[in-house]
């Protein structure tokens, strides 16, 4: 848990350009929506795990929304039901479900299908609020927080392993 939360701290200092750390944290929120376990997310999720993106940016990001599932999990569901009630959607879902194997991914469900419109239409402002953050974590905050772990990590020496995991986790960062 330590490591993961260096490297997602790590993410945000690495080399990389904002851009590409924007889009993983956007690809994170968008993943946090769509209920994990369904065939749908891991058509997402495995992708994302093999092309070259921030992967700990994404995972950072990921974990930290999930833990707030409860408090967006009854207004996604509330989006997915109006969505697939509305006439406009009633021959395309139709049509769409017919297809061979399209069941599977459980896009007539509302509590899939609103996490899906959610994070799709959600993903350019997440990215938008990654672009922010990202740009002011490395202007204002980074040095101040790598002093920080190097002040306290003479003190305490789990945090000094913590400071030494992210600049280990920068330096694997590479360019993402």
């Amino acid at each position: 848990m330590v490591l993961l939360i260096a490297r997602f701290i790590g993410a945000l200092a690495s080399y990389g350009t904002r851009t590409s750390i924007a889009a993983a944290l956007a690809t994170g929120v968008a993943l946090a929506l769509i209920p994990g376990g369904t065939i749908l997310w891991f058509l997402i999720f495995v992708p994302m795990m093999l092309v070259r993106i921030n992967q700990a940016a994404l995972l950072g990001m990921m974990g930290l929304l999930r833990l707030a599932a409860p408090l967006y999990d009854p207004l996604t569901e509330r989006l997915g039901y109006a969505v697939l009630t509305s006439d406009a959607l009633l021959r395309p879902m139709t049509a769409l479900l017919e297809v061979p194997g399209m069941a599977w991914l459980r896009l007539d469900d509302a509590f899939v299908f609103g996490g899906l419109t959610a994070g799709v239409l959600g993903w350019p402002v997440a990215f938008l609020i990654g672009l922010l953050l990202v740009g002011f974590y490395r202007r204002y905050l980074a040095s101040r927080i790598k002093s920080l772990f190097r002040r306290i990590g003479a003190r305490v020496p789990w945090l000094k392993r913590f400071g030494s995991a992210v600049s280990t986790a920068r330096g694997l960062g590479g360019r993402a």
